[in-house]
This record gives structure tokens, C-alpha cells and sequence, in this order.
């Protein structure tokens, strides 16, 4: 598999925009670049001290997950946590479903991980740009991180 099958690109991307929307998440390591970004516009992140850490876009978190490339590369090694950070399956699952992607765009999912109702279904993915996904999410996930396990929310779809 090579990288271009499970990452995007970032070019193009107004990058200080979108993680604007994510700055509630990001105080605990704000300074950083962008390592890889994944088809479903989950980031992993590079700071200054060489630790890669890793923005779940669709779980809400925010952790350091290897001490340096070299220690990410060997996590990655075992098969269960590359699925994990990558999903190759569901990128097979929604590619061969007549989902693709265009330059900017990413898979959104239509409800995030953080939620039960979550299904890793094509049903529960659509095509959109990574910039308003980015944004949407990160305001929508921001706006409920006071909210506890179990408690009913409501929100009004905007198109």
C-alpha cells in the first residue's frame, strides 16, 4: 500500500483556518507541522520536539503517540494499529462503492466516531471538502466537550 492510497494531500488546504476550530483540542501541544493527513482528514502531527501526535477529527482527541517518526513507523507496523490510523478497509469498502476523491476533498463521516450511533458503513460516509469538514467538526465537537457520556444532544443540520 503506498502512501498516496491512505493519506491526502495537504496542499492547497488554508490549514490555519480549519485547525482554528480546533485550538480547544490542540493547547495541549499547539506547536507543531502537519506529518500526514488520512483520507478522513485525521491528522498526525510532528512538534517541535520530534513527537508525533494524533488529532482523531472524527473521536475528538488529541494524544502523542510515538516519541519520534522511527517509534510511529514501528506502531504502524502492527497491522491492528495501522487499521486503526489508516482504515484501509473502509477506504476499500467506500472506493469500491463508487466513493472517490478529488484534490481538497476528504471522507466525512455523516456521524462521528464519538457518537454510538456511529457505523463504519458507507451509508455513514460522504465526500466533502476538507476545509469544511475540518471546520464544521471542530466547532460542532468543540461546542459539545463539556458534554458527558450518555447525555441526548440535538443539533440542526445546516446544508
Amino acid at each position: 500500500m503506498k502512501l498516496d492510497d491512505i493519506t491526502i494531500s495537504t496542499d492547497g488546504i488554508n490549514w490555519e483556518k480549519c485547525l482554528g476550530h480546533w485550538l480547544w483540542l490542540l493547547n495541549k501541544s499547539p506547536e507543531f507541522t502537519i506529518y500526514l493527513v488520512t483520507k478522513f482528514a485525521e491528522l498526525l502531527l510532528i512538534n517541535n520536539d520530534g513527537c508525533i501526535w494524533f488529532l482523531s477529527t472524527s473521536g475528538g482527541s488529541y494524544e502523542k503517540v510515538a516519541n519520534s517518526e522511527t517509534e510511529f513507523f514501528e506502531l504502524i507496523a502492527d497491522e491492528e494499529e495501522f487499521d486503526f490510523y489508516f482504515m484501509p478497509q473502509v477506504i476499500e469498502l467506500l472506493t469500491n462503492n463508487g466513493l472517490s476523491l478529488k484534490h481538497g476533498d476528504c471522507f466525512g463521516f455523516i456521524t462521528p466516531s464519538i457518537f454510538a450511533e456511529c457505523e463504519f458503513e458507507t451509508s455513514n460516509f460522504k465526500v466533502t471538502s476538507t476545509e469544511s469538514y475540518l471546520i464544521g467538526l471542530g466547532d460542532m465537537l468543540g461546542a459539545l466537550q463539556e458534554t458527558k457520556n450518555g447525555d441526548k444532544v440535538t443539533f440542526n443540520v445546516v446544508s
